[in-house]
């Protein structure tokens, strides 16, 4: 019993002494997370976030770096990591809609729809539901999509969300979330040759939003078109 007593105090010892190791380690792998923000460098964060992951499994840490991994367009990572933790943690809606826009770029619309169907009625959020529709759009859910966008239209606050929209020539522009819902709607007129009803609902889409490039494309293709110079609109993304 005498021989036991010494050994078990030197385990505890031990023991404490490695927790009060990871502790530090802990604060210095945060510590670096931190520098990491301050000079614009996601790569030492990303990779600060790791080594603190490897002492703690934390969701919150694992929240936080599928955050970042999706800031630099690293969407498979990101997916990977907000699925884990909103299986988790079913009440974190911002990594299930997180997990759904990364489905989404990562060209699988379906999976994307079915976790935005989840997303939308918790959020309300005029951007999910106009992902959402997008992607209704793309699986040729063509009435539900029209519901989608016409919801979002009818919601004051879209005005104030903005939505990265690619035009024909493959330039990226931010436009209020209201305007992108309408040069929707225009798209869907326009593909049952619907011209003069789509030339309207682009038309409302650049009053909407006068800098709204996808849209005057689309208006002018839309004006061929009634004219019988038929030219493809350029689809939401």
């Amino acid at each position: 019993m005498k021989k036991i007593l010494p050994i078990l105090l030197l385990i505890l010892a031990t023991n404490v002494a490695m927790a009060q190791d990871n502790e530090a380690l802990k604060k210095h792998y945060l510590k670096i997370y931190d520098q990491g923000l301050a000079y614009n460098d996601v790569s030492a964060s990303i990779n600060a976030l790791h080594g603190y992951l490897a002492i703690d499994n934390s969701l919150n840490y694992k929240d936080t770096l599928s955050m970042l991994y999706f800031s630099v367009k690293n969407y498979y990572s990101a997916l990977l990591l907000g699925e884990e933790v909103y299986k988790a943690q079913p009440e974190n809606v911002s990594a299930m809609a997180r997990s759904a826009e990364c489905y989404d770029e990562l060209g699988d619309p379906k999976t994307a729809v079915t976790l935005y169907e989840q997303v939308v009625p918790k959020t309300k959020n005029p951007y999910h539901i106009y992902k959402m529709a997008v992607g209704q759009y793309q699986l040729k859910r063509t009435g539900e999509c029209e519901q989608s966008a016409k919801a979002i239209l009818a919601d004051t606050s879209s005005k104030r969300i903005g939505v990265n929209f690619a035009s024909t020539n493959g330039a990226t522009q931010a436009v209020p979330v209201n305007a992108a819902a309408a040069n929707l709607i225009g798209v869907l007129q326009m593909d049952v040759k619907n011209y003069a009803a789509a030339k309207a609902s682009f038309e409302g889409a650049i009053k909407l939003f006068p800098e709204f490039a996808g849209a005057k494309q689309n208006l002018e293709a839309c004006e061929k078109s009634l004219k019988g110079d038929a030219k493809p609109p350029a689809k939401p993304k």
